[in-house]
């Protein structure tokens, strides 16, 4: 019979590679973590999540166990575990309400008055959670200077769509310093290292970067590659920035790519909102449609990089996985 997998986190908490640099100020605190647990031979049941593309850009929705492919540094490795919807998840959402997303006291379309935040939230108010909520809690908080929570871990949508109606608009404060969107990203990992979840899944709405996130690129890197966490941004830069824009317009769509590429999450970018519906659509049916694999690795006493490429039978099928994970 073959060896059961566990959804349960090993205690074994560490700082990837022994350090983190000098300069990371939020992320130096943080306990990375991975979904992991380690039996009495000392082998870890490890869990990756992913999607599955068809050539006409569907969403697969039937893949089967024996469909799927995994390779550990070019090495074949047994899956075990193939969850569809009925993976536990826990996902949280994080949503910059500032000045820059909330400009006026209320959208008045009307009047050319449209708040960034606000057609975010009308997505979300709708029936984003309802299928969400199937797979696991969903944790709400918005950030601007600070982080507040609007709504704890629930498998409510109507509690959930209430917090989102009870949003107001922070347009009026005072924005002395930049926008702390590694506070945000502090928070969110924070939160879901303490959960049990086999899928975790972190989405994140900005406009842009900060520069002292900027600067800390490779750290919040680093926390993504050993934390097995999906992550998902939409930002509000604009797409192909012209001359005149600000640094933190020109550098967020490098910075988001590189951190959404250390795991199987997306960057939605553009300034115009337009596409914000598009955006939504494609996140929902991303996060209801994705894949986690179950597997054993043998327990290492020195945490390593190791290089992963998993497959689907058919080879016009787009995967996408992170690339990387350590143990």
């Amino acid at each position: 019979m073959a060896e059961p997998l566990y959804s349960r986190r090993s205690a074994a908490l560490f700082p990837y590679n022994g350090r983190m640099r000098r300069g990371i100020g939020l992320l130096a605190a943080l306990l990375l973590f991975t979904s992991t647990f380690t039996l009495a031979n000392g082998r870890e049941a490890r869990y990756l999540s992913f999607t599955a593309k068809n050539k006409n850009k569907i969403y697969l929705r039937d893949v089967k166990i024996g469909d799927v492919s995994l390779f550990l540094d070019n090495q074949p490795v047994k899956v075990s575990y193939l969850g569809y919807k009925n993976v536990d998840t826990a996902f949280v959402f994080l949503l910059e309400n500032s000045p820059r997303t909330a400009q006026h006291p209320a959208s008045m379309p009307q009047w050319g008055k449209i708040n960034k935040i606000d057609q975010v939230r009308y997505q979300l108010a709708g029936d984003f959670f309802l299928q969400l909520v199937k797979a696991g809690d969903v944790m709400l908080a918005e950030f601007s200077r600070e982080v507040r929570l609007l709504q704890d871990f629930t498998r409510d949508d109507l509690i959930l769509e209430d917090a989102i109606n009870r949003m107001e608009p922070n347009f009026s404060e005072i924005l002395n310093d930049d926008i702390g969107v590694g506070k945000a990203f502090a928070f969110g990992i924070q939160r879901l290292e303490k959960r049990d979840d086999r899928r975790k899944v972190m989405v994140l709405v900005t406009t842009t970067i900060d520069r002292d996130s900027y600067r800390n690129m490779e750290e919040y890197q680093e926390v993504l590659r050993a934390a097995d966490v999906e992550f998902y941004v939409v930002s509000f830069a604009p797409r192909f920035p012209p001359s005149i824009s600000t640094f933190e317009e020109k550098m967020s769509s490098f910075y988001f790519k590189n951190l959404v590429g250390e795991t199987a999450g997306k960057l939605y970018l553009s300034g115009e909102y337009a596409f914000i519906s598009e955006f939504m659509d494609d996140l929902k049916t991303r996060l209801e449609n994705s894949y986690t694999v179950g597997f054993y690795v043998e327990a290492q006493k020195e945490p390593a990089e190791h290089e992963v490429r998993m497959e689907v039978r058919d080879p016009k099928v787009e995967v996408t996985h992170r690339k990387k994970i350590v143990y």
